[in-house]
């Protein structure tokens, strides 16, 4: 059986979630692009974190990294925070998780093994809490679950923690998974109840990204 190479064969097909994950990071060597052109928004995300100081100069903290993959991000983070910083980085697939810590290992961040549809609350995280989360592109993965992940998320920030999330919105027509959900930067609002603290948006008239920051109160 010829196996394909490319990512997308494993995610959606006929226009439905089919999430092999594993299956894709085991026969896909980067389907994300992590090591290559999705620098520009890692950039961005970093951007915002630093703009308000989050995790950098204060004396670090806790970092949770949701749909890490293979880490490319998630030690970026390592790099760009305060060095204090604890980070934990949490994937699906085994087969990521292995690679992230084959690569990064050396780095001191926490890589793994879990699918936030159903071991979210009981990951196991300091009792007194977050104080960022980060979710880069992985809502339309957790569509179906994802008003109760949001909901996981803010009972696990600290006071005056932040959430990040990053997300890439379709062109009317283009969209055929999920529609219903989030098809709009309005959605995602009504998905998070944290107030915003900035938002940048890029490619608004293609493929419409949004990087979020939401703070705890």
């Amino acid at each position: 059986m010829n196996c394909s190479d490319d990512y997308r064969d494993y995610v959606f097909k006929d226009g439905e979630l089919i999430g092999k994950f594993e299956e894709m990071y085991q026969n896909v060597e980067d389907p994300w692009h992590q090591d290559g052109p999705r620098k520009i928004r890692y950039d961005m995300m970093l951007y915002l974190l630093n703009r308000y100081d989050v995790c950098s100069s204060r004396g670090g903290g806790i970092v949770l990294d949701i749909g890490c993959g293979k880490g490319a991000f998630t030690a970026k983070l390592r790099k760009g925070l305060n060095k204090g910083t604890k980070i934990i980085g949490i994937d699906i697939a085994p087969t990521a998780i292995q690679k992230a810590k084959e690569k990064y290992g050396g780095l001191g961040i926490d890589f793994t093994v879990c699918d936030i549809e159903k071991e979210f609350e009981h990951l196991l995280l300091p009792s007194s809490g977050v104080d960022l989360i980060i979710m880069s592109e992985i809502m339309w993965y957790v569509l179906p679950t994802s008003k109760d992940i949001c909901k996981g998320i803010e009972r696990y920030l600290k006071d005056e923690g932040y959430l990040l999330i990053s997300h890439t919105f379709y062109p009317p027509g283009k969209q055929k998974y999920g529609k219903d959900i989030v098809s709009n930067i309005k959605d995602i609002f009504k998905l998070v109840s944290l107030p915003l603290v900035e938002m940048i948006e890029t490619n608004r008239f293609e493929n419409h990204h949004a990087f979020c920051l939401f703070k705890k109160d």
